[in-house]
């Protein structure tokens, strides 16, 4: 009952967010976003990532555009083939000159999955906040291949704390008119506990 509980009311959230920005803001194409994960340090936490976004925004001027993302994810488990989170959430933030994005993303997660091989957490559903930093610029300009740079930090408050902090580094590669692909570097420092390095490869189908 506390499941289905909170997933209305974060359902309910988000559909009403959703609402407020159509009229507020414009819609460009919505995007759907398949990735790996491949953990160096852990194997058994890699993972796959689908990621279903609607992005709506708004030019504030000639330099600065607000966005706002409502989203779900579900994550699965490559060595175990199983469920090991679900996220429902939205993401705000704002765009300066296309090239710094500050942004602060509400979700509700549902987790069941490993911590460092010490057993596995069941049915927990936890709300966190994420803080993003990013920074892009041109890598290959006639190709329109952009590099990022993004720093993020998690805060959990079901204990009250922040429990990662996340470095990354990327490329984006447009594939024909519809498609981009992502390929990047991430490290984890997860607070008072083990940190891990990773690669990620994903596919994004804009429509």
């Amino acid at each position: 009952m506390k499941y289905k509980k909170s997933l209305a009311v974060s359902l309910g959230m988000v559909l009403f967010f959703c609402s407020l920005a159509s009229a507020m803001m414009k819609m460009p194409p919505a995007r759907y976003t398949v990735l790996i994960n491949n953990d160096i340090r852990h194997s058994d936490e890699n993972f796959l990532a689908n990621r279903l976004e609607m992005s709506f925004s708004k030019e504030l001027n000639s330099k600065v555009i607000a966005k706002f993302s409502p989203f779900v994810e579900y994550r699965s488990s490559l060595r175990r083939h199983k469920r090991e989170r679900v996220s429902l959430g939205a993401q705000a933030g704002l765009d300066f000159f296309g090239y710094f994005y500050a942004a602060e993303e509400l979700r509700q997660t549902w987790r069941s999955e490993p911590v460092y091989n010490r057993g596995i957490i069941k049915n927990i559903n936890m709300t966190e906040a994420l803080s993003i930093l990013k920074l892009s610029f041109p890598l290959l300009p006639k190709r329109d291949i952009k590099g990022y740079i993004s720093g993020e930090y998690t805060y959990d408050f079901r204990f009250g704390r922040g429990t990662r902090v996340e470095a990354i580094a990327g490329m984006l590669i447009p594939v024909g008119k519809s498609w981009e692909a992502n390929a990047a570097w991430r490290h984890r420092d997860r607070i008072h506990a083990d940190d891990c390095d990773t690669l990620e490869a994903g596919i994004t189908y804009i429509f």
